[in-house]
């Protein structure tokens, strides 16, 4: 099918930086410029598409999610603020949704935010035994590095007074030392049963098990969010068996509606080298050549390694997946083996280690075309991200954490630290770096991000070090151009030009004629069509 978009904003992410229209054949972008240009180039009977004014851009590229973990979320009871600012609501809102469920059915929900609840603390067993002392009662964190469970299901999963802390991880526990029902990262290794997956010390244990249908509806439902919002690549940063499975199941059953690049915990390293993975193994829909680690836990969940603790919580410091040593001998191994890399660092000490590995590999190793990325980074320092640089490293983040979560790491870690969260100025000053949501503990949104990352203002109305903004087109390409060359997929993705995939978002208006004072107008922005592979798989 030949078709030639025109009549509306055309932006190319390129330095051409907009054109009148775009021919496409099949599956493949073959020109662009003026229309009568793409016209004498397309020939004979061509379909026009009438943009009608509306602003048409690459398909947004997330280079960080978790796409059947927000498949799970979405499926569980809502507990995120503002939905949900108390105990008392967050009890009601289980019991709501315990009316919807078969009465054998565990009790779930997500996204609670402990920073945004009045009690201002996480919930225990004794809180969620309110819901049900009967049936089994299961809440997930906000960022996804915390379970709490209700006292049945704590019983259950062989948890009680002697169970030790587990490497990269820990238990909640009231003042006598009995556990609370908190599970932080490792411990959620717990929940998984005897034949579900277990990253032990090698990051929090989101895959809860599931039947192959219960898998695959989770999947479909996380990917709906992403095809809405007008993404048509997303990075699963967290692959295991259990995704991996499902993944190619969706792609023979034709349920597949984005691109994925795949990458594998770091549970899974010797393996992958065993098999022999380098560098890219995949196609234009399915890819892997990436290992995703651990250096901390979660700046949300008050568990990360931050230099200077914390002080809304009884656990002063943070900890780490990995003693450094470990973690800087497995990058190396990595890289050694032609893997890129993916590691979560969410406090400014967690960074440290990892600078360190890639100073190492690069030196011991030269690999110049090697992507090692520092994901969240959300507390990275100026010198850190000089040293980022001049390795070549990139910074992936989050901007809309600011957005939901901004005023609660304010209060966490003080206020000079704090308000430089998510320093995005300080990325674009000295290293390369992409927006992303980490979905679910964002729902995949990309103009409430490029608003994040401009305006710098939290879902309360603070303002945090306007000095760290960046512009709304530095915010575009970093969801669109700069992840393509992250993903490795800068030939076929992230901006229109002659001979990628035709991949587009079609926005309700350009997000460039929007000036700093009017940036609110940037979240009122729809995404109106999500076009993958030159067809049209999503429309408003």
């Amino acid at each position: 099918m030949k078709r030639i978009f025109t009549n509306g904003t055309i932006l190319t992410m390129e330095d051409d930086r907009q054109v009148e229209a775009v021919y496409v054949d099949g599956n493949r972008i073959i020109s662009k410029g003026t229309y009568d240009q793409c016209k004498e180039k397309a020939g004979g009977d061509c379909e026009i598409v009438d943009l009608k004014g509306q602003c048409m851009l690459p398909g947004f590229i997330d280079t960080h999610a978790h796409p059947m973990m927000l498949g799970m979320c979405k499926i569980w009871a809502d507990l995120s603020y503002p939905n949900v600012k108390s105990m008392d609501q967050l009890i009601e809102a289980l019991k709501e949704n315990a009316k919807t469920l078969p009465p054998d059915e565990a009790i779930c929900g997500s996204n609670f935010d402990q920073r945004q609840l009045v009690e201002k603390r996480h919930p225990t067993s004794e809180d969620l035994d309110r819901v049900s002392k009967d049936r089994y009662v299961q809440i997930m964190h906000a960022s996804g590095h915390c379970n709490v469970v209700n006292s049945k299901l704590l019983k259950d999963i062989g948890v009680d007074e002697n169970t030790p802390d587990p490497p990269g991880g820990a238990l909640g526990r009231y003042p006598d030392g009995r556990p609370n029902g908190q599970l932080f990262d490792s411990a959620n290794d717990f929940l998984s049963g005897m034949d579900g997956v277990k990253p032990q010390n090698h990051g929090p244990n989101i895959h809860m098990p599931g039947s192959r249908k219960a898998l695959m509806r989770r999947f479909e439902v996380g990917q709906d969010y992403f095809v809405r919002a007008g993404i048509t690549t997303v990075n699963e940063v967290q692959l295991t068996k259990q995704e991996l499975n499902t993944y190619i199941d969706a792609r023979e059953q034709d349920r597949l509606k984005m691109r994925l690049e795949m990458s594998f915990l770091s549970n899974y390293l010797d393996e992958v080298i065993d098999l022999g993975f380098r560098k890219t193994f995949g196609d234009e829909w399915l890819s892997i050549g990436t290992i995703k680690f651990y250096s901390d836990a979660s700046l949300l969940s008050g568990t990360a390694n931050v230099s200077t603790g914390y002080l809304d919580s009884d656990r002063h410091e943070g900890y780490n997946y990995h003693e450094p040593e470990e973690l800087i001998e497995i990058l190396v191994k990595a890289h050694r083996n032609r893997l890129h890399t993916i590691t979560h660092a969410t406090g400014d000490a967690a960074i440290d280690p990892i600078i360190k590995a890639i100073e190492i590999a690069q030196e011991q190793d030269p690999w110049p075309e090697a992507i090692h990325r520092v994901d969240h980074a959300g507390l990275t320092t100026e010198e850190q991200a000089v040293k980022m640089g001049k390795l070549g490293m990139v910074a992936v983040t989050q901007p809309e954490f600011l957005y939901l979560y901004g005023d609660g790491v304010v209060n966490a870690i003080g206020k000079e630290k704090g308000e430089e969260f998510m320093p995005m100025a300080r990325f674009k000053k000295h290293c390369e770096y992409t927006i992303s949501s980490d979905a679910p503990v964002t729902t995949p949104n990309p103009m409430n991000a490029i608003y994040a990352a401009v305006k710098r203002k939290t879902i309360n109305g603070t303002t945090l070090c306007p000095e760290q903004r960046i512009t709304v087109e530095d915010a575009l390409k970093a969801y669109t151009i700069t992840p393509a060359r992250v993903l490795r997929r800068s030939n076929i993705a992230g901006s229109i030009a002659e001979g990628k995939l035709a991949d587009f978002a079609i926005l309700s208006s350009s997000p460039l004629d929007i000036n700093l004072e009017e940036a609110e107008k940037i979240q009122e922005i729809t995404i109106n069509e999500t076009w993958l592979d030159g067809r049209k798989i999503y429309s408003r």
